[in-house]
């Protein structure tokens, strides 16, 4: 049975996908294409955003649809494979089985030898930097995991991790996903081991590491509606500090 968040989400979803589809996969975008080689040194157009990583079942993608309905913008999560697919004309499956999972070395070093659809996980990342780059260059966007934080200029927008103790995280999952707790226990462990090795990895964070955050929230101890106020008076008091653009029209 689909919940009334869900339907709200995937609504949210659709519109988020029709905008960026015709910015993102438009003809007209060489040059942002050339730029987002150097992500970290062409940084003057970009944000306000807002990355939120999150521990396996914390609601972490929960709060970030609310907090895009909050502030009208746009939530990217899985979009991002959907839009690296269309650009780059990859197999949308074989982005699936990267995507923010542990390197896998007979994948990246034997797999083009047996498969010439799978992609390396270095190929996916590389192209991901670029989608970040040009999404934040779009402007005015919350970017659910895949490292965003650490991709993006940090004084260009507000970094959250989304955090719950295991226990909570674990019986999350179990009604999610309709699982045993011990199935759900083991994907959880499995989704935060992977996700912390692919920003390792890839990126050379820590995501674990509450200095690489501008604001940790635990759902223990707040709802997903009050984490998202959060998150939005956080971006707030930044812009009115200047310590991160102001909200600005979209390109």
């Amino acid at each position: 049975m689909t919940t009334n968040f869900e339907h709200t989400a995937a609504e949210l979803t659709a519109a988020a996908k029709r905008r960026m589809e015709r910015w993102l996969l438009s003809p007209d975008l060489q040059d942002h294409m050339q730029q987002a080689k150097h992500v970290r040194t062409k940084d003057g157009e970009i944000g306000p955003y807002i990355a939120i990583s999150r521990e396996a079942g914390s609601r972490g993608t929960e709060v970030a649809q609310i907090v895009g309905k909050q502030l009208g913008w746009d939530v990217l999560d899985k979009e991002l494979l959907d839009f690296i697919a269309q650009r780059y004309q990859l197999p949308r499956d074989m982005l699936e089985i990267v995507d923010e999972t542990r390197a896998n070395w007979f994948h990246d070093v034997l797999g083009t030898f047996f498969d010439s659809r799978l992609v390396s996980q270095d190929s996916y990342v590389t192209h991901l930097k670029r989608i970040l780059y040009l999404a934040a260059l779009y402007g005015n966007v919350v970017f659910v995991g895949r490292g965003a934080q650490c991709v993006l200029p940090c004084n260009h927008g507000v970094a959250v991790r989304i955090i719950a103790p295991l226990k909570q995280r674990v019986e999350h999952m179990m009604q999610r996903r309709h699982l045993g707790r011990a199935e759900a226990a083991a994907l959880v462990a499995e989704l935060d081991a992977s996700r912390a090795e692919f920003c390792r990895r890839h990126f050379h964070h820590e995501i674990q590491d509450p200095l690489e955050y501008d604001l940790i929230i635990n759902t223990a101890r707040l709802s997903p509606e009050a984490a998202a106020e959060l998150i939005v008076d956080t971006l707030c008091r930044a812009q009115r500090s200047g310590m991160v653009p102001a909200s600005g029209t979209r390109k």
